[in-house]
């Protein structure tokens, strides 16, 4: 990470030369100014961290997410059916969650990737179904439940994504655009050129990538 002027949130977010990085590792190719220079006015309604918690939520629900569907199927369907299933689900979700960014859905999904609430979920269903003797079952929800957690299949997928030299935006810039751009039409500051502001994303991610080599 660049050091130099940041600018920190309670923690949650430093912001850089080189963008926004989370608590949890999650870049956005982007800054406090930028936002402000594309859609003006945007921050005094909308805090930047409210954006990017927002932002952050989407990016983190393929596996929540994916989680609560697998645990509600291995209820219903074949075990060994419902894994592949869940499986291409996360590969969409990933890949294609900024498709579906709804103004305000970030507080349901901060909820939904709680830790707290995941916890319960996974335990009150790998209980039932060990008592109902399913063990397959069983096993595999053991099994998703650390692929998830730990994101592991989350950092399958990306580094398949790196290995395709793609020059277009990251899947993490995607969905903060479309957190930008529905924030923005709500408060009457929708950004005024949306390419060009792709572009300076992409400027931010090529210089940081090369900031690492």
């Amino acid at each position: 990470m660049q050091r130099g002027k940041f600018k920190k949130s309670k923690e949650f977010f430093v912001e850089t030369k080189m963008g926004i990085v989370t608590q949890t590792g999650d870049w956005f190719h982007t800054t406090s100014e930028h936002i402000e220079a594309f859609a003006p006015g945007l921050l005094d309604n909308v805090s930047l961290e409210a954006l990017i918690k927002e932002a952050q939520a989407w990016v983190a629900s393929p596996g929540s997410l994916s989680l609560i569907i697998l645990y509600a199927l291995l209820f219903v369907i074949n075990p060994w059916l419902a894994a592949p299933i869940v499986l291409g689900f996360h590969w969409f979700w990933h890949h294609y969650k900024s498709g579906f960014v709804i103004r305000g859905a970030g507080n349901f999904l901060r909820f939904l990737n709680s830790d707290g609430f995941l916890f319960v979920i996974a335990f009150f269903a790998l209980s039932v179904l060990g008592f109902q003797q399913q063990y397959a079952a069983t096993g595999i929800g053991i099994l998703f439940f650390f692929l998830m957690k730990l994101g592991l299949l989350r950092k399958a997928w990306e580094k398949l994504e790196e290995s395709r030299k793609s020059d277009g935006l990251t899947l993490n810039d995607r969905v903060l655009k479309m957190v930008i751009i529905k924030r923005g039409m709500y408060e009457d500051r929708a950004p005024s050129d949306i390419e060009k502001m792709e572009e300076r994303f992409k400027d931010l991610a090529l210089n940081r990538k090369k900031g690492k080599r």
